[in-house]
């Protein structure tokens, strides 16, 4: 994918799957929606009742890695209908306010839930219990099935 193609895929609502290293060395990977302004990733990280395991990890071991994707081929039969963006790169945990709202809110409204932007930031009690975690790619790596050549089967 081009550089343009890559902020297209990433400006959709899709699911981040996010990989952070524990302290006794495996890998902890969750499902995360995210918000990417072209530069950086962003993640929000609840701190509230029940702190998120990437937050201690983050503090541990700042190395990130995650993989963004849409893969219909099962549902399809198709050989093509597959993107993915996977990016490596290493997080700064913000807990500023100011970054928090503007945020989460950015990221709620693209998913659709920018009603929502209080009951988030409260996670459990009041006040703004999220971590941002604001990740600089080192490497992206993207790839766009829909691209191959027709030579590789029927495409789409």
């Amino acid at each position: 994918m081009s550089r343009t193609e890559i902020d297209n895929f990433l400006s959709k609502p899709l699911v981040a799957r996010v990989a952070t290293i524990r302290d006794d060395g495996y890998p902890h990977v969750t499902p995360l929606w995210y918000h990417w302004d072209g530069e950086h990733l962003y993640l929000i990280l609840g701190h509230g009742e029940r702190p998120r395991r990437h937050i201690a990890n983050l503090r541990q071991n700042d190395k990130v890695t995650l993989v963004i994707d849409r893969d219909v081929r099962p549902e399809t039969k198709s050989l093509f209908e597959a993107q993915a963006v996977s990016i490596r790169g290493r997080a700064k945990l913000l807990t500023d306010e100011k970054t928090q709202v503007d945020i989460v809110s950015k990221l709620l409204k693209r998913y659709g839930f920018g009603g929502a932007v209080k009951a988030v930031l409260e996670d459990g009690k009041p006040g703004k219990n999220r971590v941002i975690a604001k990740i600089k790619p080192e490497k992206i790596i993207a790839w766009n099935f829909e691209k191959l050549d027709s030579a590789y089967g029927t495409k789409k």
